[in-house]
């Protein structure tokens, strides 16, 4: 299974746009917040795509009048993910209260943004996965990044870092 990992495009679909593109087939796509007003764009880009991709959204700090949800947890591949914005978690203090998030839902993966900065390192057992931003709508922003997070059918899990 693969599945693409995007968060923080703050309005910046040209930068979504390349992302899906360099991500190839996906069976999944999860955004992890800050989508702004690109929901509807990137279901209408999957959809394009021809073949069937699921996609899922949680809550940013800025989608404020939102009705996504503030976290999900998902069964994928084989491997329970548990996806979050990361705000409500104060990732831009550390990790540990996503890890034990996480861990009281059984995950095996925590999928995180927020700080718009990548990280793919495992804690107490738990993949964490943050895919950077994807979009560069601020002044110096870096560049837009993503990933993808592969999961065989031994549940043997490979993450691939996406940079336009």
């Amino acid at each position: 299974m693969r599945i693409g990992v995007l968060s923080d495009s703050h309005g910046d679909r040209e930068s979504l746009d390349g992302l899906l593109a360099a991500m190839g087939a996906l069976d999944a796509l999860c955004f992890l917040g800050d989508i702004a007003s690109d929901g509807a764009h990137l279901q209408e880009r999957l959809e394009q795509r021809g073949a069937p991709t699921a996609f899922y959204a949680v809550r940013g700090n800025n989608d404020l009048a939102s009705a996504l949800p503030d976290e999900l947890t998902l069964d994928l591949g084989g491997r329970r993910i548990f996806l979050t914005h990361g705000h409500l978690r104060r990732v831009k203090s550390g990790l540990l209260h996503l890890t034990y998030a996480a861990r009281e839902r059984e995950a095996d993966v925590a999928l995180f943004g927020h700080t718009h900065m990548r990280c793919c390192q495992y804690e107490l057992g738990v993949l964490l996965l943050n895919p950077g931003a994807a979009g560069c709508a601020f002044p110096g922003a870096a560049r837009p990044t993503g990933a993808v997070l592969e999961i065989d059918e031994a549940g043997k899990m490979r993450v691939s870092q996406i940079r336009l």
